[in-house]
């Protein structure tokens, strides 16, 4: 009795912390529209991207436990007049698009699918202000098959109790950009929804019904171009991010490109990780990014550190050849 109290205790905690906690990137750079949904249309193709990430790396080999996150995204352009910003006048554009993500943690996983649409407005020659929103739904599962309480395997009638749960979600943005510089704040999860994670419960055995509330996220980032020759150029850029009742966070990052062909960087988090990453592209069509987290916390005894993966395929909107991509 002893250890199903326990692990239903930890299973509880589990369920909780995931309701708290956004995805979580370390490539965000390569796509910023997943942190922040007035980014979309600021291309001038549609841009797919696919990305895999699995954290903790043989934290414990006995379970199928550690993080494990996978997403697809798109969004394009509608009615863009032209992306150079070097002296032909801009008119004001639209966005949209939408994702679908799958974030896992050992037996609970949350399904998140979500559209948005942005609302892009020059205000200078060389300075486009754009506003977007998600709007979508998260759904909150367990798998009763990888939870087992007692030595043959059984599942603790109590465990069977939970259930799963769909809430909506709604997240905005801002974002700014020019040649050589970029800007953006966004905040997610501001319906600050509670999720019921279990079905009725005899009160004898809890006094409430268990329920999580999701934070608010807010992320803000800028970053930019700094050109070393005519085919390098490097871009520094940072993210600051807070959520309620948690300490701020910050990302440091630095990004060396080689034309729109190649790029190698690095990324700090602090008091979490040092990132290295690489990534090039093919004919302007294919992206392909790896990242590698080494972790600077307690947990690097145990876990031979983070990967992720991400994959791209821009896809011409009114040309016959995609242009570059945004420099960052």
């Amino acid at each position: 009795m002893k250890k199903i109290i326990i692990s239903l205790i930890a299973a509880s905690c589990s369920l909780l912390s995931i309701a708290q906690q956004q995805e979580h990137y370390s490539m965000y750079m390569q796509n910023n529209y997943l942190v922040n949904p007035a980014e979309g249309g600021t291309e001038d193709f549609i841009d797919l991207k696919m990305g895999y990430r699995t954290q903790w790396t043989n934290f414990d080999p006995r379970f199928n436990s550690t993080p494990r996150t996978l997403y697809l995204s798109g969004h394009a352009p509608i009615g863009k007049h032209d992306n150079k910003l070097d002296g032909v006048d801009q008119i004001a554009f639209h966005g949209v698009g939408g994702s679908l993500t799958n974030d896992n943690i050992g037996p609970f996983n949350v399904l998140a699918v979500k559209g948005s649409y942005a609302y892009h407005l020059p205000v200078s020659k060389s300075l486009i202000i754009s506003l977007g929103a998600f709007a979508g739904m998260k759904q909150y599962s367990v798998s009763q098959e990888e939870l087992l309480f007692d030595s043959q395997g059984g599942v603790d009638p109590f465990a069977a109790s939970f259930k799963n749960t769909i809430v909506p979600d709604v997240s905005v943005g801002i974002w700014g950009y020019a040649k050589k510089y970029y800007f953006g704040i966004s905040s997610f999860q501001l319906l600050g929804n509670k999720v019921d994670f279990y079905k009725n419960i005899e009160k004898a055995t809890t006094n409430a019904t268990p329920k999580g509330a999701l934070s608010r996220h807010h992320w803000l980032t800028a970053g930019y171009k700094v050109d070393l020759t005519e085919h390098f150029f490097l871009v520094p850029s940072f993210v600051v991010k807070y959520v309620q009742n948690a300490p701020v966070t910050f990302d440091f990052n630095a990004k060396l490109r080689y034309d729109d062909k190649y790029w190698a960087g690095f990324s700090y988090r602090r008091e979490d990780a040092i990132v290295a990453m690489a990534g090039l592209t093919l004919k302007k069509v294919l992206d392909l990014g790896y990242a590698y987290d080494i972790t600077s916390t307690d947990i690097k005894t145990y876990s031979s550190g983070t990967h992720e993966i991400i994959v791209g395929l821009r896809i011409p909107n009114h040309q016959h050849h995609p242009p570059p991509a945004q420099f960052w």
